[in-house]
């Protein structure tokens, strides 16, 4: 400070220098105050001391160590500065500022409800807690209701009270000069001696409970009585012209019990004597007792054919007394040429015998009918009892299993086993769709394996194969046709071609897949040429497999994937395994660009590890194919097919197919030839490439390549070698 320029006092003060003023105060320690400093010196030092509080306040964040802040309910480590502290309070005011308790009140606590308090809310869902107010106004309301009730108990107990005094007057004195009235009971309690009558009022009930336990409540009785179908009207069994309403003693109509069991007493003695009766009278003697009877069953041979025939006699009854009569009893089979054998037996000895007699019918025609006759004899030495019994047993012509193969557009080749030697004469009769025979082959002088071709059939139609046996004079037509359908007649490549390409994308499969995506535009111009004015659609699918049914495919998130729709993304939960069919592109026109896009993104796409698209998995062997095969067939899974256009599944694998559980069985085979009938029925061709196709399957004892099958029997071809050159050329040989 400086004195000011004028001489004299301006606003009260003096013209004075602030350092010739000095403080007079004591000594201020916290701002280093001194008595004797000039009033510059102390306008400094305060001036430096609001400026550090202004400095070192809020920003210096001073330590709040010590402070109780729990009721802020801050979450994890309290705060021990300045910031976060504040921040806190902030927080919590802000929060009670706009809670549902509105106003700037703080929400009320939620209470949890005891068990007794617990209910149901109008959608029938629990109510286990409650906010505070409402939690009060439940606990009012409960309370309200047990002082309603404890009114009523009380009162309740205050009636009982009048009535229990009433009986302890009244009826039961306890106390007093009043004594009890005795009497002497006959048959309950103290027997013949003088007791209480409360005693034996207790003795006479006790014995009532028990004896109306034993014999029923007055309804059961009246039910039982009423029980009974027999009536006054019905003859008696000793004596048919008497009634039981005649015999004395009878009810007519019983009500009671004792008249209900007088009426069981007159049946019971009118029982008694009639089966005295027949005890006396019924038992036959001499051959009365002897019974003769039999059942037959046949013994085939593996190749179907009756070689014995066994009878069983446990129907029949021989008095322990008897024994068969010497040379009987006589079995007598004759077929149809009129040969015959007999057969002794004992019938007293096969009548407890469960295994029966078995007879070989030796050299007897059994191909027809065969006559059996039964000359029964037994005696007891003095009685001989005898009959003739006769039955038919029906002969048997075994049919063989028939098989196709072959099967083309106009041909099909029948094949099956002679098990009868060459005596038999199979006609074999080609059916159409009306039972018409449309053409006929017969065996003369057969050998072991007979086979016989069809030609002439018309494509795309069905079949049946019926065979008819001649053999022994007798004729049969077996049950057991076989039924088959002829190749469409495929239209050729230059109508127009619908291509659609089945990948096995498991882990096995990455050379394969990168051999197709580099050749995939050759395939596209082969199909474009071979479809003749550029006419054809591509269709590519690709199957894979998980060992986890909870699993999703590598490429779930992929943009490329999740982009298709949902119609053309399977996920199937299997048999412990996941499969996913995928539809990569819809069968449209002249689509090959869009087709070798596609493709190209399988198996990492750009090539350099970077690619969404990643190989699938494929747990064990065999993989779904089969199950996108299905899909394109049955489902249109890439569209529906064109009508009058070539129609070809490329199948590219190195597995068997697995269907949903990753196995191949007789059931995966079974579905290969399922797919036959439906391709040639929707005249699609299948070629199946890749080392798939060398798999065998052992089908009841024959080695079978499921895949060759599905190819040949499609009109189709198979390879070995899956590479694009190998898939041009069977393209373009199955368009010549």
């Amino acid at each position: 400070m400086i004195p000011t320029n004028s001489s004299i006092t301006t606003n009260g003060c003096d013209n004075i220098s602030s350092n010739c003023v000095i403080w007079q105060g004591p000594d201020i320690a916290c701002i280093d105050l001194c008595t004797g400093d000039t009033i510059s010196i102390v306008t400094k030092k305060i001036a430096d001391k609001v400026c550090q509080i202004i400095t070192d306040g809020v920003t210096a964040n001073p330590d709040l160590t010590g402070l109780d802040l729990s009721c802020l309910n801050i979450q994890g480590v309290t705060p021990t500065e300045l910031v976060p502290v504040l921040q806190a309070m902030v927080t919590q005011i802000c929060a009670n500022t706009n809670s549902s308790g509105g106003g700037g009140m703080s929400p009320l606590p939620t209470m949890t409800l005891p068990a007794c308090l617990v209910y149901d809310d109008p959608s029938g869902n629990p109510v286990t807690q409650l906010p505070l107010d409402q939690f009060a106004t439940l606990i009012a309301n409960q309370v309200c209701t047990n002082l309603a009730s404890i009114t009523t108990i009380n009162a309740t107990l205050t009636s009982y009270n009048t009535r229990i005094t009433t009986l302890e007057n009244c009826v039961l004195p306890c106390g007093g000069s009043v004594a009890e009235v005795q009497i002497v009971p006959t048959c309950v309690s103290n027997v013949g001696q003088l007791t209480n009558v409360s005693v034996v009022v207790l003795a006479l009930e006790s014995a009532f409970c028990a004896l109306q336990t034993a014999v029923g409540l007055p309804g059961a009785i009246s039910s039982a009585i009423s029980q009974t179908v027999i009536t006054g009207s019905y003859n008696t069994l000793t004596d048919n012209s008497v009634s039981y309403g005649s015999i004395v003693g009878w009810n007519n109509s019983p009500s009671t019990l004792a008249e209900s069991v007088q009426n069981a007493w007159v049946v019971i003695d009118d029982l008694y004597s009639a089966v005295a009766a027949i005890q006396t009278n019924c038992c036959p003697s001499g051959c009365d007792g002897v019974v003769f009877a039999y059942s037959t069953s046949t013994q085939i041979n593996t190749s179907g054919v009756i070689t014995g025939i066994n009878f069983d006699f446990t129907g029949s009854t021989i008095p322990a007394s008897f024994n068969d009569t010497s040379g009987y009893s006589i079995i007598t089979l004759t077929d149809a040429n009129g040969a015959s054998t007999n057969t002794v037996f004992s019938v007293a000895s096969l009548q407890n015998n469960p295994t029966g007699l078995l007879v070989s019918t030796g050299t007897l025609n059994t191909f027809q009918n065969i006559q059996v006759a039964i000359s029964f004899s037994v005696t007891d030495g003095s009685d001989t009892c005898e009959a003739a019994q006769n039955s038919v047993v029906n002969g048997v012509i075994p049919c063989p299993t028939m098989l196709s193969s072959a099967i083309t557009t106009t041909e099909a080749t029948i094949s099956f086993g002679n098990l009868l030697g060459t005596s038999a004469v199979y006609t074999l009769d080609l059916l159409d769709v009306s039972n018409n025979v449309v053409a006929t082959q017969v065996f003369n002088n057969p050998g072991v394996s007979l086979t016989h071709t069809f030609t002439g059939l018309t494509p795309g139609s069905n079949y049946t194969a019926r065979l008819t046996i001649g053999i022994g004079g007798a004729t049969e037509v077996c049950a057991n046709t076989i039924n088959f359908t002829t190749v469409n007649g495929a239209a050729p490549c230059t109508d127009g071609m619908d291509v659609a390409f089945v990948i096995d994308y498991t882990a096995s499969m990455g050379t394969e897949i990168n051999s197709i995506k580099t050749g995939f535009a050759s395939l596209v111009n082969t199909i474009q040429t071979s479809s003749g004015a550029n006419n054809y659609r591509i269709g590519v699918t690709t199957a894979d497999e998980y060992t986890d049914p909870t699993t999703q495919p590598t490429y779930s998130a992929c943009a490329d994937y999740q982009a298709l729709p949902a119609s053309q993304r399977i996920i199937n939960t299997g048999i412990g395994h996941t499969q996913v069919i995928t539809a990569w592109e819809m069968f449209s026109d002249n689509n090959g660009a869009s087709a070798t896009t596609q493709v190209n993104l399988l198996n990492d796409g750009v090539g350099d590890g970077t690619g969404c698209i990643q190989l699938g998995n494929g747990g064990g062997a065999p993989e779904p194919t089969d199950m996108a095969i299905n899909q394109i067939l049955n489902n249109n899974f890439l569209g529906a097919w064109r009508p009058n256009v070539a129609k070809y599944i490329i199948v590219i694998t190195d597995e068997l197919s697995g269907g949903p559980d990753d196995s191949f069985t007789a059931v995966d085979y079974a579905q290969i030839q399922t797919f036959i009938n439906q391709a040639l029925a929707q005249g699609v061709t299948i070629f199946v490439l890749g080392e798939g196709v060398d798999k065998t399957f052992n089908n009841g004892g024959t080695l079978v390549y499921p895949w060759r099958e599905l190819a040949d029997q499609t009109g189709g071809s198979w390879n070995i070698n899956e590479d694009p050159s190998t898939i041009n050329a069977e393209i373009v040989a199955g368009c010549s």
